[in-house]
């Protein structure tokens, strides 16, 4: 069995903000200043993940090196091209298979393709699931690539993390 966690990137620069090349954007200050919250709240109630995988553009990675930063584990952070926007899940699979002694995992991207990796994950093809600016969600799957349907743990909305943060 593995975890994997589902955690969408934080608020970025609006798309066409015209300084940006190829879509790669940062985060705001807004959607820094929230994911920081955010990301306490996540260290609080999700134990550390033996690794975070990321997109290489820099609106998920800013994401992911606070999350990380919250856990006080910066080196469980890589990077992929296989969580860019578009990219074939069947590769990632494959990435993942590759480490299947691990327990969990955390991939850090964008939609929709978090959204089809969790339908891919929980054998539901139809599933709709909306992933709001830092939402993360935890699937435990039996195996990887998957085979049969895993189990949504839960999912929660960047509120609720910034809530729990802050108990």
């Amino acid at each position: 069995l593995m975890i994997i966690y589902l955690l969408r990137h934080a608020i970025a620069v609006e798309r066409g903000s015209g300084t940006y090349p190829n879509d790669d954007r940062p985060l705001t200050d807004d959607g820094r200043a929230k994911m920081k919250k955010a990301a306490d709240g996540i260290a609080r109630c999700v134990p550390i993940p033996d690794l975070i995988l990321t997109s290489p553009l820099q609106r998920a990675r800013d994401t992911a090196l606070v999350v990380a930063k919250a856990y006080h584990e910066e080196d469980i952070l890589q990077e992929t091209k296989l969580l860019l926007p578009g990219a074939a899940s069947a590769n990632l699979w494959e990435e993942l298979r590759g480490r299947r002694t691990l327990n969990s995992v955390m991939l850090v991207g964008h939609e929709p393709d978090l959204s089809g990796i969790a339908r891919a994950l929980l054998a539901s093809p139809t599933l709709s699931i909306e992933f709001k600016k830092g939402a993360l969600c935890a699937i435990e799957t039996p195996s990887v690539p998957p085979r049969r349907a895993g189990t949504l743990l839960w999912m929660l909305a960047p509120r609720q993390l910034r809530l729990i943060a802050s108990r």
